[in-house]
């Protein structure tokens, strides 16, 4: 497992992340730095969101860049190894229960063991 020096208050620090399916270019150079705060990615209906963070997720490879979370390089590492780092999304297609708190409905899709679960 590659180590990299971990830069102060950085958590999450995507590198110059190019991704291509076929000759369609959905990521080309994209880097961010992220740290203890409370992020979201915007834009227009395919802008590369869900395409950046399936590479974050380790559900798709990006063919150049490099993703660091906490100093160790996840880039290549499959969805389960990075998923116990605590990393994990969810999909669109939700199901909200109407009579719980907007917690409550996120608490409802979290894992049963993990590394940031009692």
């Amino acid at each position: 497992m590659k180590k990299i020096k971990v830069k102060e208050g950085i958590k999450l620090e995507i590198e110059d992340i190019h991704l291509s399916f076929g000759e369609v270019r959905v990521l080309d150079g994209i880097s961010v730095s992220v740290g203890d705060e409370l992020l979201s990615v915007i834009g227009t209906n395919g802008s590369g969101k869900s395409s950046l963070l399936n590479c974050v997720n380790g559900f798709y490879h990006p063919q150049e860049g490099e993703i660091y979370f906490e100093g160790r390089d996840i880039t290549r590492r499959p969805p389960y190894k990075i998923a116990e780092l605590g990393i994990g999304r969810t999909f669109q297609a939700i199901q909200l229960y109407r009579d719980m708190s907007v917690l409550g409905n996120l608490l409802v899709g979290r894992p049963r063991r993990g590394k940031y679960l009692d």
